[in-house]
């Protein structure tokens, strides 16, 4: 029972920091993929809302570490993506290729009304998250099948 609390803490506490890192600890861990989906979602979506709701805090700590180059690249893209699929594509295709934490912080600057982001982006996180563990999961497989 320990090692199953264990696990589940560690794959959550490493989902804060992003789904490109929680999804390879789940699978080290021997998770099963819902597990990994279900707690990958949880911790990003957790971290994405900690950063909405101190988004005037956030965006001053940006504007300190981030160099001007950097802040207009990423919100180039954004705006970009926004451009031609709108909110709802910030929101649903970002999370995947960006990060959750990089598409709440740009999208702080660049969404004007950033609570209408943040449905679309927490269902993005989830797609994300279950459509990465399930790529990662079948690969591994496919290679152990194959090798």
């Amino acid at each position: 029972m320990g090692e199953t609390i264990t696990r589940i803490v560690t794959i959550y506490l490493v989902g804060i920091t992003g789904i490109w890192k929680s999804i390879p600890v789940g699978i080290i861990l021997k998770s099963h993929p819902l597990e990994i989906g279900i707690l990958t979602s949880l911790g990003s979506i957790t971290t994405v809302f900690i950063l909405f709701f101190f988004g005037d805090f956030v965006k001053k700590w940006v504007l300190k570490k981030w160099n001007a180059d950097k802040l207009e690249k990423k919100k180039g893209k954004f705006t970009r993506i926004m451009d031609k699929y709108g909110i709802i594509g910030i929101g649903i295709i970002c999370p995947g290729i960006f990060g959750p934490i990089t598409c709440i912080i740009v999208g702080l600057f660049v969404v004007k009304n950033t609570s209408k982001l943040m449905p679309y982006l927490s269902i993005g996180i989830i797609l994300w998250s279950f459509l990465l563990t399930y790529i990662a999961t079948s690969g591994i497989d496919l290679l152990k099948n194959w090798i």
